[in-house]
């Protein structure tokens, strides 16, 4: 069983390194129709199709290397493994994503005071057909691949991919709407249709950076977060427990990207009958149970006849308990 779940998880990781040079193909596709379409058109708008593809394939680079990183075994001089460097890299990417988002608006901004700017609204639309086509057919593959990777860093890769698509339909129907404003006598304001269509997509954006942010922020400085996921772990735990006389079990957990390290106390009866080979055995078991849900586990159980310890370890209060042994 053990040889075919690490055969699994190694399918995994081949599955997802291959989605990650997926993204780097596309990384540069965009890059080179966004950047020479700008050229052609003029359009901001185009132009940051262009240079978010350029910041993200660097940061593919990086991912890379993390993916394999992460793969490891901990050692003497990393004890807790390579996990956080997952949230971290996610946590740059939305950094990014944001700063390409701000210099967009300065100059959208800029644009808006000093008269609007002259695109060429023909080409740009064909340019967002294509451009929209091609991410939603990348975010769809990327998606697939994920269906078995179950990758953290590539589904913050299809938020990215699907968002910019749903964009480049927006942006396409803008410059339709410049078309028809030329024909239809609004000359003067089409020059203006570019930035206002930054300034719309920029609040469209805006919340995604955010959410980036704070997800992989609560897991780089240890904060769970999720209640539903410390109950449910909870459940699990006292399932492969029911057949114990315990007194208390209490569970909490770390998720740093995909790697989930799970610490459960159990307090016992000082006069029970629960030597260490009991001990071992249901440790054992309950490591197999979580393996089912978690690839990545890193899994303390700990045994006390102490309600301090187990009170301790969620923060309860742990007023009128001694320390003596």
């Amino acid at each position: 069983m053990q040889v075919s779940s690490d055969k699994v998880l190694e399918q995994k990781v081949q599955t997802e390194r291959k989605a990650i040079k997926w993204v780097m193909i596309g990384d540069v596709l965009f890059a080179v129709l966004g950047i020479g379409f700008f050229y052609l058109t003029h359009s901001q708008a185009i132009l940051m199709d262009g240079v978010y593809p350029v910041i993200d394939l660097l940061a593919a680079l990086v991912t890379l290397r993390v993916v394999t990183l992460i793969t490891q075994q901990a050692s003497e001089s990393q004890p807790f493994g390579y996990a956080i460097f997952e949230p971290v890299l996610n946590f740059i990417k939305g950094i990014l994503i944001l700063l390409v988002i701000l210099v967009a608006l300065y100059a959208a901004i800029a644009a808006m005071l000093h008269g609007g700017r002259e695109i060429n609204a023909d080409i740009a639309v064909f340019y967002s057909i294509l451009a929209s086509l091609l991410g939603f057919a990348m975010s769809y593959g990327l998606h697939r691949m994920n269906r078995k990777a179950q990758s953290p860093l590539i589904e913050v890769d299809i938020k990215g991919w699907l968002i910019g698509s749903i964009l480049s339909v927006a942006v396409g129907l803008s410059f339709g709407v410049a078309i028809w404003m030329e024909h239809a006598g609004f000359e003067r304001w089409v020059p203006y249709v570019d930035p206002t269509v930054i300034l719309i997509l920029i609040l469209l954006m805006l919340p995604m950076p955010f959410q980036i942010l704070k997800h992989n922020a609560f897991q780089i400085i240890g904060r769970s977060g999720n209640n539903e996921q410390t109950q449910r772990l909870q459940k699990e735990v006292e399932a492969v427990f029911a057949t114990v006389n315990y007194q208390d079990i209490k569970v909490r957990y770390l998720q740093a990207g995909r790697m989930m390290y799970v610490q459960v106390y159990v307090q016992m009866d000082a006069a029970s009958d629960f030597g260490l080979g009991r001990q071992d055995r249901y440790r054992d078991a309950l490591f197999q149970h979580l393996k089912q849900h978690y690839d990545y586990l890193s899994l303390d159980v700990i045994y006390t006849t102490h309600p301090i310890w187990v009170a301790r370890s969620v923060g309860a209060d742990v007023a009128g308990h001694s320390d003596s042994i």
